[in-house]
């Protein structure tokens, strides 16, 4: 009996180990390369509300697209986008990021993390609004880094008159 408890504790170490070095891998490529990956969001309030898209990150860059909406960040300005409404807002970016474009800041606000090989799953506190939120990232790419901003700017000045924008900046 003590031998079986003994070797139930000791798998039940190693696999906490293993979900660390797993932890500890995923917050590695995520901080150090250009990552893609899709994702499928759920609130887990009274009225769930789902959304699901891709996402590239490369070091300060990104692009966020789902539900209608996408998201270009060169880093220093970013873009709004929706194309149904014709609507484009500009901010500035100030460093700070929400989840979705720089998931490894805010791996120390969620529970119950799974990693996988390429797919990474659990529940994001979101502290501005208390919000929970359940994720899953799937087909989790990465590359090196590529130090540019290609791809991660829209382009305002091709926009017809229908179109609104909204410069915050």
């Amino acid at each position: 009996m003590k031998r079986t408890v003994m070797i139930l504790l000791a798998a039940a170490w190693c696999l906490s180990l293993q979900a660390q070095d797993r932890t500890a891998a995923l917050k590695q490529l995520l901080e150090g390369s250009r990552v893609s990956f899709t994702y499928a969001l759920t609130t887990t309030d009274n009225l769930p509300i789902r959304t699901d898209g891709t996402a590239l990150i490369d070091g300060a860059c990104y692009r966020i697209s789902g539900n209608g909406l996408d998201i270009y960040c060169d880093g220093s300005t970013k873009w709004t986008v929706d194309t149904e409404a014709r609507e484009v807002y500009l901010e500035t970016s100030d460093g700070t990021r929400e989840f979705l474009a720089d998931p490894a800041a805010w791996l120390g606000q969620v529970h119950n993390l799974t990693v996988g090989e390429r797919a990474v799953s659990g529940v994001f506190v979101d502290p501005a609004q208390g919000t929970e939120i359940s994720f899953r990232f799937t087909s989790i790419t990465g590359t090196s880094l590529s130090g540019s901003t290609e791809g991660f700017s829209f382009d305002v000045s091709s926009l017809g008159k229908d179109w609104i924008i909204t410069d915050l900046r």
